[in-house]
């Protein structure tokens, strides 16, 4: 299933200034786009949201209109902000007129408490609804009543809380942060971002040691009201990109397909204000002996997991394969979303898991003699669609 990444970091030490990567010596170096997708594409993540990286401050608007340009995949940005101070709506007015910009965050977990309590704080906030913007909630668990009632002066903005709420999941700190999620969600302009938490964790975390804090803001917001972030590259201190979203996949494998993409990405689409990729629709059809037909059916009913993570990595979605007797023809229907068809179909068939599929399945199906010297399956032409 496809993932939209709502807490993307990008560091550019080349470009920016981070004062705080100082005392975070394992997080302090390039963290670029590049690298991040290489891993991201393949888990299935086809669009992330760049978040803020509390750059010097001086440099806040820079970073904002670099990042939006760093890579095709980055969908928008959550931008870097400051509340408190009286020129904010001219700022506001700068980012409001960016392309691609979703949001804004100030980092409030490593500031004094007061910083949001005041009046200019919250007014300022007031001004986002305006400008179709949304408010990033990044607070300690014990800073959570704080976060209520800001959230709670500004009934028409819309917050999310980062980082499930940053419980101490090491300690298996449930308590009093359950009750303060609890009462966080009875607002209904706050959403919760199950993101980060692996941070908190220990170097040997399991899922089981998770699950607790993920199904409780599932419990409390609800599936209308979770998104799903990487938090890259700070989830990195226990563990890596492809890690988290295992984890996070095992987390909800009892929840139906419908919730599930709701926390991955339809959520993240609305709340986000994300234009989904129009998927490009592909047909094909190839010849099944008759023979075969029954095996043929069987493995289709449980392709292997690391042939259909392929699949989904090269940017196919709704794939069917359908079976016409007593013609034996076999009709193939995708949905791509990538970038590089080509690219991506050559990557499929370098896989050497793939690979190893097809040689199973080809001495099972009769390509069509009209066929295409290049293909296996006989490409064919859309003349109708109806969304």
């Amino acid at each position: 299933m496809r993932i939209v990444d709502t807490h993307l970091h990008l560091v550019y030490l080349d470009k920016f200034a981070y004062p705080w990567l100082e005392g975070a010596p394992p997080l302090n170096k390039q963290w670029d786009a590049q690298s991040y997708f290489a891993e991201a594409e393949r888990l299935g993540i086809e669009t992330a949201l760049h978040m803020e990286v509390d750059v010097a401050e001086p440099q806040m608007e820079d970073e904002t209109r670099f990042v939006l340009g760093a890579h095709p995949r980055i969908g928008g940005a959550i931008a870097a902000a400051r509340p408190e101070y009286v020129d904010f709506p001219a700022h506001l007015e700068r980012l409001a007129a960016l392309p691609g910009v979703k949001g804004i965050r100030r980092v409030l977990h490593t500031q004094p408490d007061e910083l949001s309590q005041g009046e200019l704080f919250a007014a300022n906030l007031r001004r986002l609804p305006a400008h179709n913007l949304s408010f990033d909630l990044c607070v300690l668990a014990r800073q959570l009543p704080i976060g209520r009632a800001l959230a709670a002066k500004c009934p028409d903005v819309q917050f999310v809380l980062d980082h499930c709420g940053v419980p101490d999941v090491a300690a298996r700190g449930l308590d009093p942060w359950r009750d303060d999620i609890r009462r966080l969600a009875e607002l209904p302009n706050v959403a919760a971002k199950i993101s980060g938490i692996v941070a908190y964790a220990n170097l040997d975390w399991t899922a089981d040691d998770l699950r607790p804090f993920v199904e409780h803001i599932i419990e409390c917001f609800g599936w209308d009201r979770v998104v799903w972030g990487s938090d890259y590259p700070v989830c990195t201190l226990t563990a890596d990109l492809t890690r988290w979203v295992e984890a996070t996949q095992m987390l909800i494998a009892g929840a139906s397909d419908t919730e599930q993409a709701k926390l991955l990405h339809r959520n993240a689409e609305r709340i986000y204000r994300l234009t989904p990729k129009a998927p490009r629709r592909y047909g094909a059809v190839l010849g099944l002996k008759p023979e075969a037909i029954a095996e043929y059916k069987r493995i289709h009913a449980a392709v292997w997991p690391d042939v259909l993570r392929q699949i989904k990595a090269s940017g196919i979605s709704n794939y069917s394969i359908y079976l016409r007797e007593p013609e034996n023809l076999l009709f193939a229907y995708y949905e791509y979303t990538g970038d590089d068809h080509d690219a991506d179909m050559a990557a499929m068939a370098a896989d050497p898991v793939t690979q190893e599929w097809w040689k199973i399945c080809m001495p099972m199906q009769s390509p069509l003699q009209s066929k295409k010297d290049a293909e296996w399956w006989a490409g064919m032409e859309e003349v109708f669609h109806l969304d």
